[in-house]
Parts: C-alpha cells; structure tokens; sequence
C-alpha cells in the first residue's frame, strides 16, 4: 500500500498536481481498497516524515491544508488554487461552446480531456475536445465540428502556439462509436480514458465507452465516475430529436448510400488538405488521434525516473 500511494503522488507531481486525501484514493495505482485504508497508510507515511523514520532510499510526503504531496513541492498547492480558478472559467466556455456541437446529429458526445478534465489548466493552455461520432460518420462529423468552431472564432490552428492558443477548442480525439477501446494499455493512457469529463453524451455512449475500456480498472481500480454518467454537469440526449429517424421519401438504402458518399468525400477532402501526421497523431479507421507532441512517452519515462528515486529498492 505504500507503494501504492508513493506511486500515485509521482505520477501527479509530474503534473504539477498535489492531491487530497479522497484523489488518492480514487487515482490510487494498482491497488483496491477503501478509502479508510488509504487514510491510515497516508498518515502513517506523513508521521514517518516528519520523525524522520523509515528506509533513506524511500520519500516521505508532505501535507498543506489538504493536500498531499511530494518533498520540496509545497508550492504546488498555490499553483493548483490558481489553476483550479482558471479551469473553472475553461470549463463555462467549453460547456456553453460544445451546445452547438448537438446541431451535427452524427457526433454522440463530447468532453473534455488534458488538463482541464482533472481542473488543471494554465492560463495559456488551449481546450481539448473530445468527439464520439457515429459509425461511418468521423469525417463529416468533424468537418462540421471545425466549420462550427471556426464560425466563433475559438478553433486552435495548427501552427498558432502560445498565448494566440489560450481557451481556443482543439479537437485533439475523435472516435467512432465501435471504435472506443485504446489499444495502447498503460498508466498514461488508463488517466486518460477515465480523466475525459462529459459535457453532453446521446443514447448512453459514455457507459459503452467505459465498458470498451474496462481494462484501465486495473490500473485504477478505486476510480468512479464523479457525475455516474448522468449527472451534474452531464447531460444526456438520450432520444433527442437529433437522433430521430429521418422522415425523408428516399429508401433506407438510398440514404445510407448517399450519406457514404458524403462521408467518403469529406474524408478525401480532409486527407488532402492534412499535413502529414507527426509525434502523437494518428489517422486510424474510425479513429483520429490530434496530439503533436508524443506526451505519452515524456510522461511514462519521467514516471519511471520518479519511481527510481523515491521508492526504496
């Protein structure tokens, strides 16, 4: 167990992220346990800093207010107060621009994931979306989703960095509804999955989501959904008129096969005007990852480095 709580504090610290007692235990690595189970080894492990007690190859934690942390890191807590702040504020904007989203009848839900999912955004940080669409409907979905965003002025560009893509929306993922399991299966990738907040959902797809994913469990087996799907925050379109059946004269087939054309060319068009794919971006059937920079590696190596020093052999 106090591994377990070691690991989990290295893994935030790369983020800058101090944690209560009750994230611990959400975000615990590897370890199913009750949350009373969590507060005794936290205390014992806090008590044994300060005697200075235990093994000198393993790290003790630190406390302020009520928030855990790593040795020397007293400052984080002050840095995510500001962040929390600031993510408030990204968050309204994210939730009132994603409404507009529900004008494409393709996409199933959208949320949010990086920083501003767990509230620790930076002032400069864009807003990560993230997009479910329906089955053979990803290109047209998120050509729409551009077209709509850039209409208000807030789609991140691909070239614009620094403060030009403070708050702007950035569609960084977008999945088909029978393409929702991750195929890389680590600890980076198990946060994100269960770090992705709902702003709106159709026909229940977050719960299809998780189940597709129930592997990250096992690297975070205490985590559970703050809202339970449905919930403060999330709002579920569950029968929406967006998703009713088309009163069009056209046969069934006619439909479909029309809409596949459409969908065959939005795609070609897409495709064409790409630049080539680069660090973390994929182009996968039914699946587009939009990350330039490979973060998933840099993290997972920073962890392992973290586990070296403060865990004791």
């Amino acid at each position: 167990m106090d591994k377990a709580i070691l690991k989990t504090l290295a893994y935030a610290d790369i983020f800058d992220y101090p944690l209560t007692l009750r994230e611990i235990h959400k975000w615990l690595i590897g370890r199913k346990v009750v949350l009373r189970q969590v507060e005794k080894v936290v205390e014992k492990l806090y008590q044994e800093s300060r005697q200075g007690r235990g093994s000198p190859k393993a790290a003790s934690i630190k406390y302020k207010g009520e928030y855990y942390f790593l040795p020397r890191r007293e400052k984080l807590v002050a840095k995510r107060w500001r962040r929390e702040k600031q993510s408030a504020v990204y968050f309204r904007k994210a939730k009132i621009l994603s409404q507009v989203l529900k004008l494409v009848p393709w996409i199933k839900l959208v949320g949010v994931s990086g920083g501003l999912a767990v509230n620790n955004a930076s002032k400069t940080d864009d807003i990560d979306l993230f997009i479910i669409t329906g089955k053979n409907r990803l290109w047209i979905s998120r050509i729409l989703a551009l077209g709509v965003i850039s209409l208000f002025g807030q789609r991140r560009k691909r070239k614009e960095k620094g403060r030009k893509i403070a708050g702007k929306l950035c569609v960084n993922v977008l999945l088909e509804e029978d393409r929702l399991e991750q195929q890389s299966k680590d600890i980076f990738i198990a946060h994100e999955v269960l770090q992705m907040k709902v702003l709106w959902q159709r026909d229940g797809i977050y719960s299809k989501y998780l189940a597709d994913n129930e592997w990250a469990f096992k690297f975070l087996p205490n985590w559970v959904s703050a809202e339970s799907v449905r919930g403060p925050g999330v709002l579920s379109l569950r029968g929406a008129p967006a998703t009713k059946q088309s009163n069009s004269r056209l046969p069934r087939s006619l439909r479909s096969l029309a809409m596949t054309g459409i969908e065959n060319l939005a795609k070609w068009f897409q495709l064409k005007i790409m630049q080539e794919p680069k660090g973390k971006e994929r182009i996968e059937d039914g699946a587009l990852y939009f990350h330039p920079q490979d973060c998933r590696s840099e993290i997972l190596s920073k962890y392992q480095q973290k586990l070296k020093r403060i865990i004791s052999s």
